[in-house]
């Protein structure tokens, strides 16, 4: 080949290159906006798709489900409520489970007293198929279980503080009188009583205290089959005794005339300190009922008019002489 058909054959070369690098550029920057959108769609749906099936790891807090204790064991171990749950796959079938359904149920029919050591299961779960479990907190649990038993004891009310004013507790009581207690057998042997939560008598006024109490649970895994009572605590003044002299006998319903001997008494009397301090024995509180009595000597008892709440505790003399005479009284009025 010649020069010149080598020259012809160089330039024309360059021709078609220079065409195809115009045509390249037209195509390119031809709609180039919506290459460009569809260029950045094609990237996030590729970033999308790759990233959903990326697998991350995820946890959940799942409950813990006791079935089948058998009714004469109790569980005397710290409970464990949940178990947390770790684990891993694809985004889109993580976000397929719902927590809300989840649990472990441990199975404690047949277990016998004593530790019981059970492995957590996940099995049972249904996880999607391609999520796997990572960790499990704690992988087993421990249960320590005892026998249960009951016996009935006494209820003792509790009082503290001390009464104002020299109140003293004349009677107390509680309903009911007894409970049962229920709990592990050893713990259950040891209790003898069952104690109220305290009453706080250092405010008390004098009368009937009435109120409902709770009682203190003494251990942790015993209960009473009542969890209140009713107690009564009944508070009274002090007694004092206060004796009266000289206090005149008075003769009533009498016809005829009459004559005591003597004339006068003393009386002793016991009751609450107030009642006693402010009582006074007026003209009549001692008295002779002499209706249809003759006249003549009789040897009479007198008698002493009392609030309800004071007592007599000694009438001196015990008896004394009266005389009926054959005068008709005379009637005013």
């Amino acid at each position: 080949m010649s020069w010149q058909d080598r020259l012809a054959a160089a330039r024309l070369g360059r021709r078609r290159r220079q065409r195809l690098t115009e045509f390249c550029r037209d195509l390119a920057l031809h709609n180039a906006g919506w290459k460009l959108v569809s260029l950045l769609a094609a990237g996030a749906l590729w970033f999308f798709v790759n990233a959903s099936e990326r697998n991350t790891e995820t946890a959940f807090h799942v409950p813990l489900e006791l079935r089948n204790i058998p009714p004469h064991l109790m569980i005397v171990s710290p409970r464990v409520d949940f178990i947390d749950l770790r684990v891993s796959g694809p985004r889109t079938l993580l976000s397929r489970i719902d927590a809300e359904r989840l649990a472990i149920v441990l199975d404690l029919s047949g277990v016998r007293p004593g530790p019981a050591v059970f492995r957590i299961l996940t099995e049972a779960l249904n996880l999607p198929r391609g999520v796997a479990v990572v960790r499990v907190t704690p992988s087993e649990v421990t249960l320590d279980l005892e026998r249960v038993a009951r016996k009935t004891v006494a209820v003792h009310l509790t009082l503290t503080g001390k009464p104002p004013s020299g109140l003293r507790v004349t009677d107390s009581k509680v309903a009911p009188e007894v409970v049962e207690v229920i709990g592990p057998a050893d713990e259950v042997e040891q209790i003898k009583q069952a104690e109220t939560v305290a009453i706080d008598l250092s405010q008390a006024e004098p009368g009937l205290i009435e109120r409902e109490v709770g009682l203190e649970t003494p251990r942790e895994y015993v209960s009473f089959s009542a969890s209140r009572v009713h107690a009564q605590v009944q508070l009274e003044e002090p007694e004092q005794t206060r004796a009266f002299t000289g206090v005149p006998i008075v003769v009533r319903n009498a016809v005829y005339r009459t004559t005591v001997t003597p004339a006068t008494v003393r009386i002793t009397v016991r009751g609450p300190r107030s009642t006693t301090e402010l009582l006074e024995l007026d003209h009549g509180a001692v008295y002779i009922d002499a209706a249809g009595l003759e006249p003549g000597g009789h040897t009479a008892t007198p008698s002493v008019d009392l609030p309800a709440d004071v007592e007599l505790v000694k009438q001196e003399p015990t008896s004394v002489k009266l005389r009926v005479l054959r005068e008709k009284r005379k009637i005013n009025g």
